[in-house]
């Protein structure tokens, strides 16, 4: 009987000493936290901290979460870390924020410290960020402001604005052309009695404009319809429903006033650093005319586009695999 548990103890000695040499890199997972102006934010690192790239996902919204999105992202994991930051007001985020803070400049402020924060704990690691829909304006917030794009390798721009007038006119055509294809004549009435203009973009009433994009068809894809991200969701995940669903009815002045006032465009020419563009070509949220005009203005950045035939205004939902593959190409 000794020999038998000898040999099996060999057996599995020899199992154990055949797998170390496919194991895995060692996998991150850790949470750290950023206190500032009222706001605790926690970032999750996860994934292969010996790739020594950090791609750093800015979560959209305003008022979304991050590491709800981590079910289409994970597969980013296994080669590169991924820092998901909850932003004030956001997902898990916590403290007594005063409402006079959720302001471009702050949630800038906010992106340095985790920036610093992050290079503080992985000193060798390149910083990626990786911006969906109001993420990629803080992006530029923060890009546009002093140095900053020296602390940053690359910026992913998913979906998302530079200009709040250039989206705003991109919104009122692609509404327009829709009306037309689906022969709406009450929706083609409306878009052509209020059309929009660069003169009039900041004071126009565009929230009718945007009912009228989502009737017809401009952001047809539900998180809530793929039950294993329900599951997910509910059961593995920081964020709780009562706070995801009421983080917005603090953004009033955000979305009367200081939205409309957001234009990088001039300041856009100053971007060197490298920049995707990865665009769902469907969305009608935030429509691919923005990302053509985006590309004219990055006159001395190296551009990359990708495409998303199939998608909307999310193509990591839509096109998870073809998505993961662009992002990792582009951080290689």
């Amino acid at each position: 009987m000794k020999g038998v548990y000898t040999y099996l103890s060999l057996v599995s000695l020899l199992l154990l000493l055949a797998c170390s040499d496919r194991d895995p890199q060692p996998i991150e997972d850790s949470t750290l936290y950023l206190r500032n102006k009222g706001a605790d934010m926690p970032i999750w690192v996860k994934g292969d901290r010996q790739s020594n790239k950090i791609i750093l996902y800015v979560h959209g919204g305003p008022g979304d979460c991050a590491m709800c999105y981590r079910y289409y992202l994970k597969g980013l994991e296994t080669e590169a870390m991924v820092a998901y930051w909850d932003q004030r007001v956001a997902g898990a985020s916590s403290g007594k924020v005063e409402e006079s803070t959720l302001r471009y400049a702050q949630f800038s402020e906010d992106m340095g410290f985790v920036v610093k924060l992050l290079k503080k704990q992985y000193p060798n690691a390149e910083i990626y960020l990786l911006a969906h829909s109001f993420g990629v304006e803080l992006s530029w917030q923060y890009l546009t402001s002093g140095n900053n794009q020296q602390e940053v390798a690359g910026l992913m721009v998913v979906n998302g604005m530079y200009s709040f007038a250039n989206w705003l006119m991109s919104v009122h055509d692609w509404a327009l052309r829709e009306a037309q294809r689906q022969k709406n004549t009450e929706a083609e009435k409306y878009l052509r009695d209020h059309p929009v203009t660069l003169e009039n973009a900041a004071t126009i009433e565009w929230e009718p404009i945007y009912r009228w994009m989502y009737k017809l068809g401009g952001n047809p894809v539900s998180l809530y319809d793929d039950g294993k991200y329900v599951i997910n969701y509910a059961f593995n995940s920081p964020n709780t429903a009562l706070a995801q669903f009421t983080h917005s009815k603090a953004y009033s002045y955000y979305g009367n006033v200081e939205s409309r006032q957001f234009e990088k465009g001039p300041l856009l020419r100053d971007i060197r650093i490298p920049v995707a563009l990865f665009w769902g070509v469907k969305d009608g949220i935030v429509p691919v005319a923005v990302g053509e005009a985006t590309k004219q203005v990055l006159t001395n950045a190296p551009v990359t586009e990708v495409r998303f035939s199939e998608s909307w205004h999310e193509p990591f939902i839509t096109e998870t695999a073809k998505f993961t593959q662009a992002v990792l190409d582009f951080v290689r």
